[in-house]
C-alpha cells in the first residue's frame, strides 16, 4: 500500500534485506489465490469444465503474481478479466439457485515481505469484491510505473531533474480514471450485495469509506498530472492553471473528510492513505493560492495587490508544511520512499518563495496600510470538477450462462 514495484533502496543486514519502494501514486497492496478444492466443493453445482478453468485462473493469477511481484500487469488483467466474467455467470446462476451460495471456500493472502493476512470468503459477491479490487490496483501499479520510468532523467542536464514524457502522463491520467471507476462501482454495485455481518468483518483497504476514498483520491492525482502537464503547456493560461490547481484541493478535501470519519483510520492502509492524501491536500493548496494570487495581481487596484501577496505568503507557508506532511506520509509503516523533487511542485517550490519575497518587497508600503487585510486569507475560487470516474460495467452474464448450460456438469 502507497508503494509499487518500481524504484526501490535496499537497506539492513546482509541477511536480512528490506526494500523501500518509491510511491508517486498510492497503490493498493496485491491479494493472490490461495489454492482451494474447488472440484470438490463445486461438484454438481457447477459444469466441470467452469471449474477447471476457475482452478486453472486462481492458479495463474497466484503464480504470475509471486513471480513477477505483481509487475505482469497486462497478464494479470487478462486472467482477472475472464475470471470475473466466469464469477458473474456463477453469480446470475446462484441468484437462480440458492444452493450455490456458501458452498464453497474462495481463499486469498496479501503479497509481498510483509504479513501474509488470508480472506476466505464463502459469498460470492465477496469473491467479486476482491477481483475486481485486484484490477483497481493493477490500475494504480500501472500509472505509479508510468510515472517513475525507467530512463526518467533528462540525459545531459548534470542536475539529476526527472522527465516524465507527455504520453506517459496522459496514460496515468488514463488509468486512475479506470481504477476511480473500478472502485466506485465496489461501493455502490457490490457492497450493497454484501451482507452485514461479512461487510463489519472486511480488511481496513476494502471498507466501503476507505474505497470511496481511494476513489475520490484517484481523480486527485490525476487532476494533480494534469496540472503538471498545463504548466509545461505554453498555451494554458494562469486562468486554467489556477482552475486545476483549486479543482485538485477539492478533491483531496473531500477524500481527507471521507477518510478521516472512518474507523480503521487509525492503522494499517487507512492511516496510511490519510497521510498521503494531506500531503496532497497541502501540495495542492500551495499550487491554488500561487496562481490565485498570480491572476489577482493582475489588478490594478491595491487591494488586489494586497490580495495576491497574502496568497503567496500564504503558498509559501504551506508549502513548507507539505514537505512536512510528505516526509511523515514516507516514514508511516510500511515505509516508502517520496520521489524526488520534480514536475509540477519542483516548478514550484522554486517559484513560490522567490515570488513571495519580491511582491512582498514590492508591496510592503501597502501591506503597512492594509494590515487588517494580511489577517483574512483570500477565499480561492470554487470550480466544478472536470474528472469523473469511468463507467465499469461487468462482463455479459448471458454469454457466461450459455457456455455454462451448454456444459455437462461434473
Amino acid at each position: 500500500m502507497g508503494c509499487a514495484t518500481s524504484t526501490n533502496v535496499v537497506v539492513g543486514r546482509k541477511n536480512k534485506k528490506r526494500i523501500i519502494q518509491e510511491s508517486v501514486v498510492f497503490v493498493l497492496q496485491f491479494r493472490v489465490p490461495v489454492q482451494s478444492d474447488l472440484q470438490r466443493q463445486l461438484k454438481g453445482v457447477a459444469p466441470k469444465t467452469t471449474i477447471d478453468r476457475l482452478t486453472c485462473l486462481r492458479n495463474q493469477i497466484e503464480l504470475v503474481a509471486e513471480d513477477t511481484g505483481g509487475s505482469a500487469i497486462s497478464e494479470l488483467r487478462t486472467a482477472l478479466e475472464e475470471y470475473l466474467s466466469l464469477l458473474t455467470g456463477l453469480i446470475k446462476k446462484s441468484l437462480e439457485n440458492d444452493g450455490m451460495e456458501g458452498c464453497v471456500e474462495f481463499k486469498w493472502r496479501t503479497l509481498g515481505d510483509g504479513p501474509r493476512a488470508e480472506i476466505c470468503c464463502t459469498n460470492l459477491w465477496m469473491e467479486m469484491l476482491i477481483v475486481i479490487h485486484m484490477m483497481a490496483a493493477l490500475a494504480l501499479t500501472e500509472a505509479n510505473s508510468l510515472m517513475i520510468p525507467k530512463d526518467c532523467y533528462a540525459s545531459g542536464s548534470g542536475n539529476g531533474v526527472r522527465v516524465v514524457s507527455t504520453d506517459c502522463r496522459r496514460d496515468a491520467v488514463d488509468l486512475l480514471l479506470k481504477a476511480s471507476g473500478y472502485l466506485d462501482f465496489c461501493v455502490r454495485e457490490i457492497l450493497t450485495q454484501v451482507p452485514p455481518d461479512i461487510k463489519s468483518k472486511l480488511p481496513d483497504d476494502m471498507q466501503e469509506s476507505v474505497l470511496q476514498t481511494l476513489a475520490i483520491q484517484a481523480l486527485g492525482q490525476g487532476t494533480e498530472i494534469q496540472l503538471g502537464l498545463a504548466v509545461d503547456s505554453q498555451k494554458a493560461t494562469l486562468s486554467v492553471k489556477r482552475r486545476i490547481a483549486c479543482e485538485q484541493v477539492i478533491y483531496f478535501t473531500q477524500a481527507y473528510h471521507c477518510l478521516s470519519s472512518c474507523e480503521a483510520v487509525s492503522h494499517g492502509c487507512a492511516k496510511k492513505l490519510l497521510r498521503f492524501i494531506y500531503w496532497k491536500f497541502l501540495e495542492a493548496k500551495a499550487a491554488a493560492y500561487y496562481y490565485h494570487g498570480l491572476v489577482t495581481d493582475k489588478g490594478t487596484e491595491p487591494a488586489c495587490h494586497v490580495s495576491a501577496v497574502c496568497c503567496f505568503l500564504a503558498a509559501a507557508e504551506i508549502l513548507g508544511e507539505s514537505k512536512k506532511a510528505g516526509l511523515s506520509f514516507c516514514l508511516a509503516p510500511p515505509v516508502t520512499r517520496a520521489p524526488p523533487m520534480w514536475g509540477v511542485m519542483k516548478h514550484l517550490s522554486q517559484k513560490i518563495p522567490e515570488v513571495a519575497f519580491r511582491k512582498s518587497q514590492t508591496y510592503g508600503y501597502l501591506l503597512e496600510e492594509e494590515e487588517k487585510a494580511m489577517q483574512c486569507l483570500p477565499e480561492l475560487p470554487d470550480f466544478q470538477l472536470s474528472l469523473r470516474p469511468d463507467d465499469f460495467e461487468l462482463p455479459e452474464m448471458a454469454g457466461c450462462l450459455s457456455r455454462m448450460k451448454s456444459d455437462s456438469f461434473a
